[in-house]
């Protein structure tokens, strides 16, 4: 499971557990995961953004709960672009976590699994599970 920026940081706002959550859609073994180019894009919104400071607080203290993979190819410019990228490079057992429409569009196109949340309360899969 890829999470995307945005959902630690809707997660200070939901009600609900994202690892139950994910365990319900995928009881198969997985892991949850974290690019390090995500990380930088927390902390620029940090750096620019003091209106979001507690749910930059609680966005990373979650994700240090994760494991972060060090991905931020400079070649590719937008974060999206580098999910997408990544997601591609490990499609066999890859997916994504996210609610930016535009970046599910991006992993639908490319036949990449996607969870996102819904009505602010469970998690809904699209697509089909790689393991």
């Amino acid at each position: 499971m890829l999470l995307d920026t945005n959902i630690p940081l809707l997660l200070s706002k939901n009600t609900f557990h994202l690892s139950s959550e994910i365990e319900r859609l995928i009881p198969q073994k997985h892991s949850i995961i974290f690019l390090s180019a995500s990380m930088k894009e927390l902390d620029y919104l940090s750096e620019r953004n003091n209106k979001l400071s507690r749910e930059i607080s609680f966005a990373r203290a979650l994700v240090e709960k994760f494991e972060l993979i060090v991905y931020d190819p400079e070649n590719i410019k937008f974060v999206d672009d580098k999910i997408v990228q990544f997601a591609i490079e490990n499609k066999q057992n890859c997916v994504v976590v996210t609610n930016d429409n535009e970046l599910k569009k991006k992993l639908i196109k490319n036949e990449i699994p996607i969870i996102f949340i819904r009505k602010k309360k469970y998690l809904e899969l699209i697509g089909k599970i790689p393991y």
